[in-house]
């Protein structure tokens, strides 16, 4: 009886192990789609705090894409803890410097995960399905990374970027994310428009970033691909 016990543990914790990375992934998109979705419909004065909690959601989701070792984990958590202590501030007090702060914590964490997850990726040596969510994840954090960079950018130098379709009204983080998903895929709908050199600079390594991530993950991924042998070919 005990040994039975033992062996569906074993089995459960098993299967958690083999799940448990796709949950994380899954978290990320639905934060993201969270995000995007809904804080556009939020109005008023509550919408700083909706931002900051669905912001919180998206960052926490990122951290939690880290599998592995600890001390990569911690770091992720410090500059989470950090970005989300200093917009809790920027949020009671209104200084314009810890919005900056809080982006700036924020591209730290993105861009850490985003490192980590993309030399596990390169590392793996056989294209399994988490393999495939771990590539899109990826994808999905350069994008926010980028477009933490802009708010960074439009917090510190406003004007930096120009909505054509609302003139004169300010750049909110969404539409930045907006903005940060269309220049990674190359699409260039032109509704919003870099207005300063250093903005024009970090569009175009943006745009070579999503290009070359693309092309050298196809490569990898086909180069790393190993059909499964049917038993007739194996006999």
């Amino acid at each position: 009886m005990r040994r039975a016990r033992i062996l569906m543990i074993m089995r459960l914790r098993q299967k958690w192990i083999s799940i448990a990375p796709k949950l994380t992934y899954v978290g990320l998109w639905a934060s993201l789609a969270l995000l995007m979705v809904i804080f556009p419909f939020m109005q008023g004065p509550s919408t700083s705090s909706t931002f900051t909690i669905l912001f919180t959601l998206l960052l926490g989701a990122a951290v939690m894409t880290i599998r592995g070792g600890r001390l990569l984990k911690v770091i992720a958590l410090l500059s989470f803890a950090a970005s989300i202590t200093s917009r809790l501030a920027f949020s009671l007090t209104g200084e314009g410097w810890l919005e900056s702060l809080s982006y700036l914590f924020a591209t730290t964490t993105l861009a850490w995960v985003t490192i980590f997850l993309f030399r596990s990726l390169f590392q793996t040596k056989e294209v399994t399905s988490t393999t495939l969510w771990e590539a899109v994840s990826v994808y999905i954090l350069i994008g926010l990374t980028w477009a933490s960079v802009f708010a960074i950018l439009e917090a510190t130098a406003p004007g930096s970027f120009e909505d054509t379709s609302l003139p004169g009204a300010g750049m909110t983080f969404p539409t930045l994310i907006y903005y940060s998903f269309v220049t990674l895929a190359t699409l260039g709908y032109g509704d919003i428009v870099p207005m300063t050199q250093e903005a024009r600079g970090l569009v175009i390594m943006e745009v070579l970033t999503g290009v070359l991530y693309m092309a050298i993950l196809i490569s990898r991924l086909v180069g790393t691909w190993k059909p499964r042998k049917r038993d007739d070919e194996e006999e």
